[in-house]
């Protein structure tokens, strides 16, 4: 029988560092938006200084893979031990539990930013936590695309 391995090496570090590449997009994003704020209010510029906005694409990345190590680590290894393989409806329900994972990991910051701040509601986050279960979708979309195996890989 003549197949190809699920290549559970490649699968586990591409669903991993998936927050990688939504952190590196936005500290693009982030570092524009500086810059645009720094050019409209000249006032700003000694506020910012020109290391952090040279290095904001390069540690925004790694600060959110930190910040994400434990909900990806575990969804990785679950999509790599379960052997998901590339079908379209496989890269939806895989990129719909991508979001719903990052988004239930930021709630449990956000319940804590409730619960101990005065006057801070669930209601103020619900536009970013939005944003993020869209971008994440998205990201984890195209992992599943791009790294999945197709059909015809032999059990191990």
């Amino acid at each position: 029988m003549s197949g190809i391995i699920y290549p559970r090496r490649k699968v586990f570090l591409a669903f991993f560092l998936c927050p990688l590449v939504l952190g590196f997009i936005a500290g693009i994003i982030r570092t524009v938006a500086v810059l645009a704020e720094l050019v409209n209010n000249p006032k700003l510029l000694g506020s910012v200084r020109g290391a952090e906005l040279v290095l904001m694409p390069f540690l925004t990345p790694l600060l959110i893979q930190l910040a994400f190590l434990l909900p990806f680590l575990g969804y990785a290894l679950a999509i790599a031990l379960i052997k998901v393989k590339k079908t379209p409806r496989n890269c939806i329900v895989v990129s719909f539990f991508g979001g719903c994972i990052t988004t239930l990991w930021v709630l449990l910051f956000i319940s804590n930013v409730v619960q101990n701040i005065k006057g801070a509601q669930y209601s103020d986050y619900v536009i970013e936590v939005l944003i993020l279960f869209v971008a994440s979708m998205a990201t984890c979309w195209l992992t599943a695309y791009l790294f999945l195996p197709e059909g015809s890989c032999i059990e191990d």
